[in-house]
């Protein structure tokens, strides 16, 4: 619960970023009778994906427990998170990003064939499809998610990032230009929030290994570990 509340910022205003890079394909399906499956499609592959990721997490959690490295993990995560943040807010583009985008250029052309369908899969597949486009912010979450080393965790924030960011989609299929104007904020807000959650990871990572005491509130109705 402790990583859904600390990414609650990142989902939130991630809205800015997801009218930008996805607005103007869902705007293309705005007048489709199924354009509403498009939503389950993206919720179902981002719980899918957030689940794969937290149950990485979970395998390198066993194999390197024993080895005492997995402080080493939460360090080298939170860094990797930290270092997308700076990248965002200065506005500059991921390391690989280029290049994952030219190995993936082929499956995005066959992806956008899919708006052009007025039915109800093509509409399901091109929501649930849209997780494999290249976005730094999905790598934040999802590096996260792997930071977690949960299943279950893994999903539901894999859900509450596709859930909390779909408001901007569903407008964008109504008006693009409803939030064009918060568009120039997005990097100061997501890039501040990623910022945020790597500085957290990384005082785990210290916590794990007794250089900081870990952050935690108590009362007799909940435990909440901050790191």
């Amino acid at each position: 619960m402790s990583l859904l509340i600390s990414m609650l910022p990142l989902y939130i205003f991630g809205n800015l970023h997801c009218m930008g890079m996805c607005g103007p394909l869902t705007l293309m399906i705005g007048q489709h009778r199924y354009r509403y499956f498009y939503f389950f499609g993206r919720m179902l592959s981002y719980m899918l994906v957030g689940m794969i990721a937290g149950g990485l997490g979970t395998v390198l959690h066993l194999l390197l427990k024993k080895f005492h490295v997995m402080e080493s993990v939460s360090l080298l995560f939170g860094g990797s998170i930290f270092f997308m943040g700076i990248y965002t807010l200065m506005g500059w583009q991921y390391p690989g990003l280029l290049w994952i985008s030219k190995r993936l250029a082929k499956f995005n052309a066959h992806l956008t064939t899919l708006i052009l369908q007025d039915r109800a899969w093509p509409s399901f597949f091109f929501g649930f499809f849209t997780v494999l486009l290249p976005c730094g912010q999905t790598l934040i979450v999802f590096s996260a998610c792997a930071l977690s080393g949960d299943l279950w965790i893994g999903m539901l924030n894999g859900f509450a990032f596709a859930l909390l960011t779909s408001p901007s989609l569903l407008l964008a299929m109504q008006a693009h230009h409803l939030l064009s104007k918060l568009k120039a904020h997005y990097a100061l807000l997501m890039g501040g929030s990623a910022m945020i959650i790597g500085s957290i990871s990384i005082c785990r990572g210290l916590a794990e290994i007794e250089l900081i005491e870990h952050l935690t509130f108590e009362s007799p109705f909940f435990h909440l570990a901050i790191y």
